[in-house]
Order: C-alpha cells, then structure tokens, then sequence
C-alpha cells in the first residue's frame, strides 16, 4: 500500500442533520482546523478563459409562488473534450469513499461533491435538443435516470427538460438519455439549487437516494453557484481539454447576508464559562464568520453562507465554546450547592397535581375530556348566558363548558352501557363561566356510581351513599392542608344536586367544595339508572385557606396516660348543625380533649317540637399525670356549660 501511494487513513464520519457544512473534506477540515489541528488552505481564484457564448441556455419556468423551488441555475458549455480516465490518484480517492470511477466527466462531478460539498451535474451537450429548462414535472410523465430505471413523477417534482423529453430530476439524479460518456465530446454543465423540502419529498415519492439529494435536503451553500461553476471547469479543462463558454444562468437569489448583535457575555450566561472576547472572535473567525463591528459589549456578526444552521445567539455561543472545548467547563455539584433551592411548582400549581395523587390513592381513574360541550346539555345545568364558539369543531362541542360535571357523566354513561355498573371516575381541569381570563376556574370533579365494592362471597355488597363521597372529599381537603374542622355544612346554590343528599363546604363566605347525590332528573338526561354522587372542589378557591406553613402530618402521639371516654345527650333545635357542636366542644380544650364523635341522633314525639336529640362521645387525654376527679368533673361542668350557652342545648334527661 506504501508503494501505490493506498496507505492514506480513511476516517469514516456520522454528521448531524443540522450541518450540511460538513458534508464535505472542505467542511471537516475548517473545523479541524478551528481546533487546532492543523490549517485550512486558502481556496484560490479560478479564471477560465472563455471564448463563446454557450448556444444552450440554463432557463427556470416556474409559477411566482413556485420560484422558491429552484431559485438558481447556472453552467456552461464546453466543446472538443476527451472524455478519458480520470488520473490514478482520483481514482483511488473515489474508491476509498466507496464511488466507482467511471470516466473523467462523471468522476469530477463525485469528487467536487465530496471534497467541497457542490453537487453537479454534466450532460451530453449533442444529446439536448435546444435550452434546458427548470420546471415542474406533468402529472405521470416518465423519466430515465442515471440508474437505468424509469419513474412515474408527480406535479410537484422539479425537473429538467428540453424541447423533447426529460433529462433529469432536480436535486436527485441525471437523465439516462443524455449521460456522458467516453464518446462525449461535448459537454454542459449544471450548478444548481434546489429546495431542501422539495428534494425531500421528491426522494419519498419516487424512492430514490443519491448524493446529490443527501446534500440538497440538508442544505447547499448558495454561493457555490458562483465559485461551483469554475472549480468544476478547471478540472474538466484539466483533465479532458477543450473550449469553455461563458457562464449562462438564470438566478434570483437574495444576496442579503445574514448578521446577529451578538452580546459577549451570553457565553456565560448561556454557556457558564467565561471566554475573552479575543478568542471568541478568534474562534469566529477561523469557522468562516466575519466580524463587521466590534463594540464594548457586543460584535455585530455575518453569518458565512454555508452555516445555514446559525440563527441565533445560543447557535454563535454552541460554536463558540466546542471549538474552545466542553472540557473547560467545570463541573458544580448538585448536592453540595449552598442557594436556596426554590420549589419547582409555585403554590397554583401544587394543589393541581397533587389532587391528582389524591384521588388516584382513593381508586378514581382520570378522565381527560373536552373543555367544550354541547349547549343543548349545558342548558339543563347553566341557565345564564353561556360562552359559545365562533367555529366549533362540531355542533355537538359548541360552548365552553361551564362545569366539568355532564362530561363525566357522560364517560359514565357509556360505561353503564358497556356494563361496567361500578366505578369512580374523575377530571381535574378548567370550567368557563365566561370568555374572560377572570371567568375561568380550575375545578376537581369526581363521580362515583354502582356499588361501593365489588361483588363477592365474603363480604356484603352496598350502593355507595353520600357519606362514601364526603369521605373523599374531607381526604382531597385534608391533604391539600384545608383545616377541615373549619368547614361549614350549607344547602347547595346549584340545582344538579339532590337538594336534601347534599352539601356545600364553605369557609366564612368561600364556598370551596359542592357535594352529594346527583339529581335524578339529569341522571335521567344522560340514560344513567344507577345512584350516583359527585363532587367539585375549587382550586381557586382553597389557596387561600391552605395552611402553608407545613405540608407534613403531626406526628404520632405516643402518650402512655390512660385516656377516658364521657358521653352526653343533649336536646338542640333542629336548626343546630353537628359541625357546630363539635367545633364548640373541641374548642374548650384544645389539648385534652383528643376526640368528638356524634353516634347518635333522636327524634320522637317525647321530645319537644321542632327539637331533636344528638349524642356525641368526648375522648380526654391527660398531658401530664392521670386524671383526677376533680379534673374530669370540672372538663364535664364545661362542656355541658358551653353547649347550653353556644347551642342553646341541655341535657336530655
């Protein structure tokens, strides 16, 4: 391999969709280069000596809208070649790569693609009959590549004609009809540009690949039709003689160049390294940047041609710190890190997914719906003006919906339907009461319809009541740090409830939570015969009332003193809540009296009219020693004390 000169390394690359500058020698070496592995080598001026005018044109007939397809072509004609074998050395660097060598015509157009990342293409100028023409293909005609087949093509396809038939397609493969070979003595020559997209979908469509598409659909600098034109004319002339035309194109091309006021410091702020403004520009510089004005905190930047890729100041700082290495940054630990750590989620957003958990741990599975529904349903919930859409995906979804709770009915009907007559269902998510920002709520709504456990041998089956579902929501409430003792037990305001199995949980004046059976009647609407029961708790509502000092439960009270139990009965009005009572009770004394459970409740035509009995049992717990009975007696004087006084009750005799 020494001897023949085959002993050069071959280093096979992987490149990024992102960096079609490097599809090319050319490419890789600037970035060697920039590193400072070695230096790249000026790319010298080329003047052909042109005699003629080319007597084939390079023309582009598109639509306006179209022009963006091709937006430039150029080449020229070369007369009295010797289309022979490329030199050895060609050769060998065609075969390394993988390219068969074919003849010296074919072989210039590989080896400019790979060393300088410029597609071309060359055709067989006594085979062209008048101008060769960039345009869009016709519905089904047919055209013959370079790979001896034929391809069915669609309207969309750029290809290139002339007066007769095909002789390629744009941005993919060449004509078979007009391919060069030993015999050509005439030559024209095509540097052209084509749509990334285009190229794409063309590939696709007809199921070919080159490398000429591989280049296109990434991306070719659009100044290689200036420079592509001679670099590849000095090789034919080089290689196979002859006469070259002057250059024919046909280009519309903005040369507009693209600049960034790029601040120095975004380095660091980007980056989290700090690099001297000298060797930022420095490494600008050496990856083809130019740097046009330089001022105290910023340079003004251009943009090469051939960084396509570059579009803002996080793609200068990227280019900017691996050319000065990755490897400079210094790592910082996580977990030795002295700021304060701030919560991922503020406050808003905790009770949302949180709520989530919750209900998930009580055997609801999420429903997601549609924040729209259908008027006609909403009429039944909503009497007031509801927020309609302009253009509804569907009739049937043509408002916001102003409650989340005939969604779920509905998922629960189909259930029903499917025969799944047991089940727990829920949604947390937005309700619209208006169009307004101000008019939206964030609810938690949950259903829960059938039996309360499945139905097996050991263990008796029961309809879930209204209690099963207060349960659930005292549990959200809980958790989400609501001081549940404080709820206040009012008549519902809306009418989807059952007026007498319901509640709304208030605290002062907020109502933060709806409870109970739902209504029958729209039970009904939605063809649901099972009991079913539902709640909505406001996320808006609660974030008030949450306890934010801690998230954490108290800890268990280990006390070894025997506690002890006292029961009361006490007549009340009927009008006197239980909440009442035992919020009265616990608020006498807050650290020995440990519990208050009501587990009796009487009404009869003993008692007084308009009256009711209510028994509770009170747990005390000694802090210090056990009680004495002194102690008990005076805890007892005062609780009988304060309900008679609060309540207007007293003791059932």
């Amino acid at each position: 391999s020494r001897v023949f000169g085959l002993d050069d390394p071959i280093i096979e690359i992987n490149i990024t969709p992102n960096r079609p500058d490097c599809l090319s020698v050319r490419g890789i070496a600037r970035d060697l280069a920039a590193a400072g592995i070695g230096e790249l080598k000026k790319r010298s001026n080329i003047k052909i000596n042109s005699t003629f005018n080319s007597p084939i044109k390079w023309l582009r007939k598109f639509n306006t809208n179209d022009d963006y397809l091709c937006p430039g072509v150029a080449g020229r004609y070369f007369s009295n070649v010797n289309n022979c074998e490329s030199p050895n050395w060609l050769k060998h660097r065609l075969i390394a790569i993988g390219l068969r060598p074919i003849s010296a015509l074919v072989d210039i157009t590989n080896y400019v693609t790979i060393d300088l990342g410029r597609p071309l293409h060359v055709y067989d100028a006594d085979k062209i009959k008048g101008n060769l023409t960039m345009r869009l293909a016709s519905k089904n005609e047919i055209c013959k590549t370079l790979d001896e087949k034929e391809y069915k093509l669609t309207s969309e396809i750029v290809v290139i004609s002339d007066e007769i038939k095909l002789h390629g397609i744009g941005g993919v493969m060449g004509g078979y009809d007009s391919r060069c070979t030993l015999e050509t003595k005439k030559v024209f020559l095509e540097v052209a540009l084509f749509d990334p997209i285009n190229v794409t979908k063309t590939g696709r469509i007809i199921n070919l690949q080159s490398d000429a598409r591989y280049r296109f659909e990434r991306g070719v600098d659009p100044n290689s039709i200036n420079w592509g034109v001679d670099e590849a004319s000095k090789l034919i002339i080089d290689f196979c003689g002859g006469e070259a035309s002057h250059i024919t194109s046909d280009v519309s091309l903005d040369d507009k160049k693209k600049s960034i006021n790029f601040p120095t410091n975004k380095v660091f702020l980007i980056g989290g390294i700090n690099i001297p403004k000298s060797d930022q520009i420095n490494i600008l510089k050496s990856l083809g940047f130019a740097i046009k004005t330089i001022n105290e905190e910023t340079i003004n930047i251009i943009v090469p041609s051939f960084r396509s890729d570059i579009d803002g100041e996080a793609d200068i700082v990227e280019e900017i710190i691996r050319i000065y290495g990755y490897e400079k940054i210094k790592p910082q630990s996580v977990l030795n890190n002295s700021e304060k750590k701030e919560n991922v989620l503020n406050h808003h957003l905790k009770p949302f997914y949180k709520s989530k958990r919750l209900l998930a741990s009580r055997g609801y599975f999420e429903t997601v719906t549609w924040s729209f529904m259908a008027s006609e349903i909403a009429s039944y919930f909503y009497k007031e003006k509801l927020t309609f859409i302009k253009n509804p995906i569907s009739e049937d979804l043509n408002i916001m919906r102003p409650t989340i709770l005939p969604n779920l009915l509905s998922s629960v009907s189909k259930n029903v339907s499917r025969l799944y007559n047991n089940g727990k269902v829920f949604e947390v998510g937005p309700q619209f009461k208006g169009s307004n920002e101000d008019q939206q709520e964030m609810v938690i709504t949950a259903i829960q319809y059938g039996s309360i456990l499945p139905q097996l041998w050991n263990h008796d089956n029961r309809p879930a009541d209204i209690f099963d579902i207060k349960s659930d929501v005292m549990f959200v409430l809980d958790q989400l740090n609501i001081s549940v003792d404080k709820l206040q037990h009012e008549p519902v305001s809306v009418s989807w409830y059952h007026p007498e199995k319901s509640a709304s949980l208030k605290i002062g004046k907020s109502n933060i939570a709806n409870y109970g059976e739902i209504h029958p009647l729209i039970l009904q609407i939605f063809n649901i015969k099972n009991v079913t029961h539902g709640f909505e708790i406001f996320l808006n509502k609660i974030n008030k009332f949450q306890n934010k000092q801690s998230s954490t439960k108290v800890a268990y009270d280990n006390n070894p003193l025997q506690s002890i139990e006292r029961d009361f009965a006490f007549v009340f009005k009927n009008d006197v809540k239980s909440v009442e009572i035992l919020n009265t009770v616990n608020n006498i004394d807050k650290q020995r009296i440990k519990k208050v459970t009501i587990f009796d409740v009487f009404q009869d035509k003993k008692l007084k009219e308009n009256t009711k009995s209510i028994a509770f049992k009170v747990i005390l717990q000694p802090i210090e020693s056990t009680f004495t009975e002194s102690e008990i007696e005076k805890l007892t004087t005062s609780i009988i004390e304060s309900i008679s006084t609060s309540l207007d009750g007293h003791l059932r005799q």
